[in-house]
């Protein structure tokens, strides 16, 4: 599995909004607002699913570990109604086995986008995005930390709550998107899921479940070099709690394990983040 495959659900998470949201769509900044998200996430496999399904370990009693320390923002262009957004990330990559010990530490791909609110519907919010993936990386030494090619995607957002549930103890999410890298693929597709309740007033409990199909003729799988594996099947489950000091800011911690992998590590790990909210005087 991609390392950077994790990272998409967290910044949906970023998106959680708090008890006290105070913009019209809470799940965008509005005017005078900024959100800021510190990230990390740990990532380990030693085995791998074949694209019939079959899970082989590692040779050599390989493992593949990846630390991801990353910074996410997110603020208003033009009120909540057009956000831009984006990811600064680091990536510290390791494959050892019998025979090597092979270290890498990179930035990987500057996520820079716009997210813009659509129309409200009823209990529920329509937006959309778009998002660049820029490679600020040389792949010059291994495991690498991603593709080294340009992308560009496409997505749809409808986030809400379900009011026989209560007005503001919980929140979903669903998502579909369509990602393309330039030159030769891979095209992916991503679609998200997500149900988070608020246990109590402070604490909150996020599940999620997401998946990446991605399509390319390069379908080489790399045990020591999950970066660069660009033809897989991969979902994964996910389980974080929060907890809400104040309404601008929040401390998450999860773990995350695949159920569903074809061509792809089977990976486990943990994620922590906090998410912090500025707001301007008038």
């Amino acid at each position: 599995m991609h390392a950077n495959k994790i990272i998409g659900a967290f910044l949906l998470v970023l998106l959680f909004p708090l008890q006290d949201s105070y913009a019209q769509n809470p799940w965008q900044q509005d005017k005078g607002e900024f959100l800021l998200s510190p990230f990390v996430s740990h990532y380990r496999a030693s085995s791998f699913r074949t694209r019939n399904g079959e899970q082989i370990p590692f040779n050599d009693n390989g493992l593949f570990q990846n630390y991801n320390p990353r910074l996410y923002f997110s603020l208003p262009l033009n009120g909540y109604k057009l956000n831009l957004f984006g990811s600064l990330p680091l990536f510290v990559n390791q494959f050892e086995d019998t025979q090597q010990n092979q270290r890498n530490v990179d930035l990987g791909d500057i996520e820079l986008g716009a997210r813009f609110h659509v129309k409200q519907m009823k209990n529920h919010f329509l937006m959309g995005a778009f998002t660049a993936f820029i490679p600020a990386y040389q792949n010059n030494r291994l495991p690498y930390a991603g593709f080294g090619r340009f992308g560009l995607e496409g997505r749809i957002i409808v986030a809400g709550n379900s009011p026989w549930l209560g007005e503001s103890n919980n929140f979903h999410k669903i998502e579909a998107a369509l990602r393309q890298f330039i030159p030769n693929g891979p095209t992916q597709i991503r679609v998200f899921a997500s149900e988070g309740y608020r246990i109590r007033p402070k604490i909150v409990l996020l599940g999620e479940i997401d998946g990446l199909f991605s399509f390319s003729d390069e379908s080489e799988f790399f045990e020591n070099n999950l970066q660069l594996v660009s033809d897989f099947t991969m979902v994964k489950a996910s389980l974080n709690l929060g907890y809400e000091f104040t309404p601008e800011f929040a401390l998450y911690a999860g773990v995350f394990h695949d159920i569903l992998n074809r061509n792809s590590g089977i990976g486990s790990g943990f994620q922590i983040f906090s998410i912090v909210r500025l707001k301007s005087k008038p």
